[in-house]
């Protein structure tokens, strides 16, 4: 399917590992966003739904009813959380947008991507095994460490500068889901490769 054919998605999923431990982390950007999206959206608190293994808010923008959602599983088991979500509220699989962080890409930058694979990334791949590939992804660069070991790298928290760099991309990630929701998925695309050029 193109991107010209995509329909704006209606759950966003944020990925991330729960617990104040991993807060501010690198790997739990996908929170970060939704509270961002959350807040400038005006959604509803997000409430516990413990029987989806998730909480979730609400938020009606561009005459569309959305489902903000951050699983309460740890990071590689969050495709069970998602399974339960979108079989509850109904949804296909092409509803989905789920935002998560990437190491491929640099700091202050972000993507769409429709379908394809999971980078290495656990948490796209417990989701790609459970419920099937082709969903939309907003990637957001947090670069890649040196010397690092990578699993080290992603859950310890960003230098300020680097938190600095990610909020800008997560700040324009938010203005490609205000395109995406009002003009199209291909726009959204378009805006972010401009914005990152």
């Amino acid at each position: 399917m193109t991107s010209a054919k995509l329909s704006p998605p209606t759950i966003f999923v944020g990925l991330g590992n729960p617990g104040e431990k991993y807060l501010k982390t690198r790997h739990n950007i996908g929170y970060w966003f939704l509270d961002l999206l959350a807040d400038h959206h005006n959604a509803s608190p997000f409430k516990s739904e413990s029987k989806l293994l998730g909480s979730a808010a609400k938020v009606s923008f561009a005459e569309r009813k959305l489902l903000l959602v951050k699983p309460s599983t740890f990071m590689n088991e969050s495709g069970e959380s998602i399974r339960r979500f979108l079989n509850y509220y109904k949804f296909d699989l092409s509803n989905l947008c789920v935002i998560h962080d990437d190491l491929d890409l640099k700091y202050g930058s972000s993507k769409i991507k429709f379908d394809g694979g999971h980078g290495g990334h656990n948490g796209l791949r417990n989701i790609i095994d459970l419920c099937g590939s082709s969903f939309l992804r907003v990637r957001v660069g947090i670069g890649h460490p040196e010397r690092q070991d990578a699993i080290d790298y992603v859950l310890s928290k960003p230098t300020q500068q680097e938190a600095k760099n990610i909020n800008s991309a997560l700040n324009t990630a938010i203005e490609s889901v205000d395109i995406m929701l009002n003009q199209g998925v291909a726009k959204a695309m378009d805006f972010l490769n401009q914005s990152n050029s």
